[in-house]
């Protein structure tokens, strides 16, 4: 069985944009599995590299091989345009995968997403001033934990090599026109990012539509309904608003 074998649910028919979810710190495409079986259009949860169906060293994942992955697995299973969902940590993926699928990429929604400007790391936004505390830590986790993937950890280190690892590395957005709808939902129990942290990553992802759920950090897994509404939701504004639709 194949990657893309495992991780597709469905084929997409008559034009239907296709969903791609991608998961963000300690997590697997699993977690979105109640959110997809809620979808009535076609979705793609897939797996970043160090995990799931494909192993790695966690603890040196870059975003360019991250994107790689995601956009290998749309190219393979996707025939029409997507819309990029990234949650959490994923959000820092977001553009570079964008960039390489071009113009099949309708919209871009961060979901808790962590974004920074060009260049910046997102760990200047929500550790400013601890650039080298952050390499630090990170190094650390390199020395215990390199050379594992995700299913060798518990779940708290993988998170906290995920979040560091990813989010140490400067975005990317060459490539994302600046019309490119972006949309970043906010979730209204984060324990993780405060309003005023939401606030910088929505102006960061040069959000045009905020969306507030009311839940904590994961809402694929506190309210995975109420989270695939509000995605289907987008999904089809995007297909309504479409020439000829």
């Amino acid at each position: 069985m194949t990657a893309v074998d495992r991780i597709v649910s469905s084929r997409p028919s008559g034009g239907a944009i296709t969903t791609v979810l991608v998961h963000g710190a300690g997590h697997t495409s699993a977690v979105w599995a109640a959110t997809r079986a809620a979808f009535a259009g076609p979705t793609l949860a897939v797996d970043l590299p160090g995990r799931g169906v494909r192993p790695a060293d966690l603890t040196r994942v870059t975003v360019d091989e991250a994107a790689d992955a995601v956009a290998a697995d749309v190219r393979a299973a996707v025939e029409g345009d997507v819309v990029l969902v990234g949650h959490s940590v994923a959000g820092t993926v977001l553009p570079s995968v964008a960039a390489r699928l071009g113009d099949r990429v309708r919209a871009l929604v961060f979901v808790a997403g962590i974004s920074a400007p060009e260049g910046q790391p997102p760990t200047e936004l929500f550790l400013p001033g601890q650039a080298e505390l952050v390499a630090t830590r990170l190094a650390e986790l390199r020395a215990e934990h390199g050379g594992r993937s995700l299913e060798a950890l518990d779940v708290k280190t993988a998170s906290s090599i995920d979040s560091l690892n990813l989010s140490s590395q400067p975005m990317r957005w060459a490539g994302i026109a600046d019309s490119m709808p972006r949309t970043f939902v906010r979730c209204l129990r984060d324990p993780i990012q405060n309003r005023d942290l939401q606030d910088r990553f929505i102006a960061s992802c040069g959000a045009d539509h905020v969306v507030d759920i009311d839940t904590g950090h994961t809402p694929a897994m506190e309210d995975p309904l109420a989270l695939a509404s509000v995605l289907e939701a987008i999904v089809t504004a995007i297909e309504r608003a479409a020439p000829g639709s």
